[in-house]
């Protein structure tokens, strides 16, 4: 490579940089400080804030999550602060990364133009499959992108040895951290080591070699959980570990097949821009001689894709952001489409035929996506001046501990609350698909909870969401009804919370402390 070359090279790259930050603060930025973007980060937060405190995860605090995203939040805790900012900050920062990763791959693809498009794609379509905050995959998709690179390095590219190896087991580390974010990440880490396999048999056709690489690069990738397990293991809590990060999964009982249904076709429709993009480019593909290297890179990337999509389908819930991994693979394929200025899609209206370029036509349809499903989605879940207030509130009026029957986690971090139970996500205890699979019979943990003498402030909420446990419900009712009474009712989002003190602790003046909620009689 000459200098002038490298000088080009390294100007397109500071460009897609640039750009790739661009688009995640611009898509991002509008949402800093709200607290109840998302209930799962919620949870995160509050789990790493404890983490620092000295909770040890799945036994003072119980999630089937890997390990690492609750040492993640504890991370970003030490940044000082309340976390809110911080956590939403550094989230943003991993999906500009993420994005001006999926351009450096763009480019064995396509030019800069469709690479920074691509960069511009990514963090779009976070928001519309709720990774506005800090999801799971926004962070491990991080991570396997820039595994996807090393072994996209590997695959395509003319590598010494030493290279290789060294290829292979950076990318293999970075999928072990990935699977310390979340195990949905396997699949795709699966896919890696299938393809450095295949590359090490290429680069000298030795059984022995290759055996010997492959089993290397899968002890590395396995390396971040086989640490955390004999960590657990000579604490003496391996079997609380093994309980919810394993055995835990196939105890949930699964939802109806037409709510199963219901998310499927959603994901599909929100996705299909996208879709219809990578469908067009994959067939277009199809019938173009390429170079060796540049085949590689396609062939790489639509196995990348399928592997992927494996993962969405197996793990068969369907939630919304369980699709978030998929768009690194998918925006990667849409790449070579949108760097090509006569690709485009025809619009009929009004008896006038209109010619959108495929970017103008992803960007269109990202933003009309966007501005229909977000604010929405948003609005149902609250605001942020609505739960301060209550979290207000609920600080004026605590003498003892918080228990968040039904309503977000994120009330134990604002109000610096004890927490009564290691159950303290919500949907642990008031979800019907989680009667069996947390460790306990949650009508008795609810029960035991509410019999405390030291819980103080309880929060309820109305309406039920779907899938909630009546049993664990019914139980709630009535023995708040018979210790407790509310003072203070606010309205969050699509929710009515309901704020209940302990009857004996209720003095005269307490729901004076509650008014910037609505008395409850």
């Amino acid at each position: 490579m000459s200098g002038a070359d490298s000088i080009v090279r390294g100007r397109n790259r500071l460009f897609l940089l640039l750009i790739a930050f661009a688009a995640a603060l611009a898509t991002r930025a509008w949402l800093f400080g709200d607290p109840v973007i998302q209930v799962d980060e919620q949870f995160y937060l509050l789990a790493g804030d404890r983490v620092l405190q000295g909770a040890i995860p799945y036994v003072d605090i119980w999630d089937r999550k890997p390990v690492g995203i609750f040492l993640l939040y504890a991370a970003i805790r030490l940044l000082g602060g309340e976390g809110i900012y911080q956590y939403q900050l550094a989230a943003t920062f991993a999906a500009g990364l993420t994005a001006y990763l999926i351009a450096i791959m763009a480019l064995r693809l396509t030019n800069v133009r469709g690479a920074a498009m691509a960069a511009i794609t990514y963090p779009l379509w976070l928001l519309i499959f709720d990774g506005a905050g800090g999801q799971t995959p926004v962070w491990y998709n991080l991570a396997t992108a820039a595994a996807a690179l090393l072994v996209m390095k590997a695959w395509c590219d003319d590598l010494s040895e030493r290279a290789l190896i060294a290829c292979g087991a950076g990318a293999m580390l970075l999928t072990g951290i990935a699977l310390q974010i979340k195990y949905s990440a396997v699949f795709e880490g699966i896919f890696f080591g299938l393809a450095l396999t295949r590359r090490s048999w290429t680069f000298d056709r030795s059984w022995s070699r290759t055996t010997g690489r492959a089993l290397s690069w899968a002890l590395i990738a396995l390396a971040p959980t086989l640490a955390v397990i004999g960590w657990y293991w000579r604490t003496g809590h391996f079997d609380a570990f093994a309980y919810a990060n394993f055995r835990s999964i196939f105890l949930r009982t699964e939802a109806s097949h037409g709510t199963l249904l219901l998310r499927v076709l959603t994901i599909i429709g929100l996705a299909l821009p996208l879709l219809l993009c990578a469908l067009a480019q994959w067939h277009s593909w199809r019938g173009q001689a390429r170079s060796d290297r540049a085949e590689h890179a396609r062939r790489f990337t639509v196995a990348w894709l399928t592997a992927s999509l494996c993962g969405v389908a197996v793990f068969g819930t369907y939630f919304l952001h369980y699709f978030l991994p998929v768009l690194v693979p998918l925006t990667l394929v849409c790449a070579a489409m949108l760097g090509d200025p006569n690709a485009g899609v025809a619009i009929f209206a009004g008896g006038r035929r209109l010619q959108l370029s495929t970017a103008a036509f992803l960007i269109v349809s990202g933003l009309a996506l966007t501005v229909l499903t977000v604010p929405k989605r948003l609005r149902a879940r609250g605001e942020d001046s609505q739960v301060r207030a209550m979290a207000a509130s609920i600080r004026a009026n605590m003498q003892g501990c918080l228990f968040v029957f039904n309503g977000d986690p994120i009330l134990y971090h604002l109000t610096r609350a004890c927490i009564p139970t290691a159950l303290a996500f919500p949907n642990h205890l008031n979800e019907q698909t989680e009667a069996g699979a947390v460790g306990v019979d949650p009508r008795r943990e609810v029960a035991r909870i509410l019999a405390s003498e030291k819980v103080d402030i309880v929060v309820d909420s109305i309406p039920r969401d779907p899938g909630y446990n009546p049993s664990t419900a019914a139980i709630a009712r009535r023995m708040i009804m018979t210790e407790y009474r509310p003072i203070a009712v606010f309205r969050v989002g699509s929710h009515e919370r309901i704020v209940y003190k302990r009857i004996h602790a209720l003095s005269e003046t307490a729901a004076v402390h509650a008014k910037s909620g609505r008395l409850a009689m």
